[in-house]
């Protein structure tokens, strides 16, 4: 007997409930194919080792993306970005004290990283240094009110762990400390106001959820994610995307 594939279920069910179950990683991917145009400086904040999961964008559409900036350049605190096969320039540093020039970049961008920020305003101000007049600042981050995020900040990091692993995917390496300093669209006002940086947008934004390996059981996590698409609930969807300029 052919086995069901559970995921495109899920697909299915959330298209006829009206609404595309697409991952937070594809959303941000198609952010950065609009932001990135030919020619930029490009800082990636947080680079880690490569610019999105591969199943969200392939390795071959990440390089045609890099290949577009004059230089693209990556910062993490993380010796796993010297796996990054995409960098023209690496650099070992944190966001609290880059070591750039000021007004060095026209996009800066941050995968999953604010949420791991001691002092996001602080980071966004460094960000607003480098980058040049009318440069942009693009980050994707968690959003706190998400109930699974909420739960999440609670746990105890030596907990957390695995079951990182187990609903994510991710090696121990690649699990770092979360402290959700800038995790609500009010913080994440609050911290580019702070920072001197201008709002483009600010945007909730849904994804595939965490229960697709359950099968049948998880099936009912995708009338949640429909509810959260709505105006009344959006507030709680499961990811922050914003854009801010210089």
């Amino acid at each position: 007997m052919k086995s069901i594939n559970w995921y495109q279920a899920r697909v299915r069910l959330a298209r006829l409930l009206g609404f595309e179950l697409l991952h937070s990683q594809q959303r941000y991917w198609k952010a950065l194919e609009e932001l990135v145009r030919p020619g930029v400086d490009w800082l990636d904040l947080g680079c880690g080792w490569q610019i999105t999961q591969d199943w969200a964008a392939s390795l071959e559409r990440q390089a045609e993306l890099a290949r577009r900036a004059r230089r693209f350049v990556g910062a993490d605190l993380d010796p796993g970005m010297a796996k990054h096969p995409l960098l023209d320039d690496r650099v070992f540093g944190s966001g609290e004290a880059l070591p750039f020039r000021d007004g060095s970049f026209d996009l800066v961008t941050a995968n999953m990283v604010v949420e791991h920020l001691p002092d996001p305003a602080l980071v966004f101000g460094e960000v607003r240094r480098i980058l040049r007049p009318g440069g942009r600042f693009l980050f994707h981050t968690p959003n706190l009110r998400y109930y699974v995020i909420r739960t999440a900040s609670l746990v105890p990091e030596a907990v957390k762990k695995p079951i990182v692993r187990l609903f994510d995917s991710r090696e121990d390496e690649d699990i770092f400390p979360t402290l959700y300093r800038a995790n609500t669209p009010e913080d994440v006002r609050r911290s580019l106001a702070a920072a001197g940086l201008q709002e483009d947008w600010v945007r909730l934004g849904g994804s595939v959820g965490e229960l697709q390996g359950l099968g049948l059981l998880g099936l009912p996590e995708v009338l949640i994610l429909r509810l959260l698409e709505t105006d009344a609930l959006r507030r709680y969807s499961v990811t922050i995307m914003a854009c801010s300029r210089r």
